[in-house]
């Protein structure tokens, strides 16, 4: 099934969605907009995507947000950086609880391998007596200025955090999606993008 095509800042990027299923262009918007600041930090760009799921229901997301929280001063700890970006959408199903697909994207010179950042998603939810958070099948990218091909991947990859389905649910004190306000880097020229 061939993905539709949406245009962003100027960029036509692959998306995973078709007629049936459709995408809010407000996710896919601050995906590319995280996704380009990083990279205006980073010539490299270490992108993971991970589930996370809960045992019990809950009305707003404060334990996705406090599981990011911990994340980030972890990885922070660990790779000597402050700057990490994340994006996650809450999705409620058939199911009675809701679950979160997660990226995180990480400064790539510091950190070549999602396998510590894993472990460290498998050891907070652990500790919090939550499901062993799932990694699905090639759940990394890195990111490179100047190589477009592998930016339009990881970005349709992470499109599916965009797909309408599973958030019609929404509670009334919980938003569908949360992420990081990393800004980009700004020179003498102006603002620069990840040159993709």
């Amino acid at each position: 099934m061939r993905a539709n095509v949406v245009s962003l800042d100027g960029m036509m990027l692959s998306i995973n969605a078709d007629e049936r299923r459709g995408c809010y262009l407000e996710v896919l918007a601050a995906l590319k907009q995280q996704m380009d600041a990083m990279l205006s930090h980073y010539a490299r760009v270490l992108f993971v995507r991970l589930d996370i799921r809960q045992h019990e229901y809950s009305g707003d997301n404060a334990a996705m947000s406090d599981f990011c929280r911990k994340m980030k001063k972890r990885l922070g700890r660990q790779y000597k950086t402050s700057r990490i970006a994340y994006l996650w959408v809450r999705e409620l199903e058939k199911a009675k609880k809701q679950h979160y697909h997660l990226i995180l994207m990480l400064d790539g010179h510091k950190v070549r391998h999602p396998s510590k950042v894993i472990q460290m998603a498998e050891e907070i939810a652990a500790g919090w007596d939550w499901p062993r958070p799932y990694t699905p099948k090639n759940c990394y990218y890195m990111l490179e200025r100047g190589k477009p091909e592998i930016y339009a991947q990881a970005f349709e990859r992470g499109s599916y955090l965009a797909k309408e389905r599973g958030k019609g649910y929404k509670a009334a004190t919980a938003n569908n999606y949360g992420r990081s306000v990393i800004r980009p880097c700004i020179n003498q020229g102006g603002i620069r993008y990840g040159e993709v």
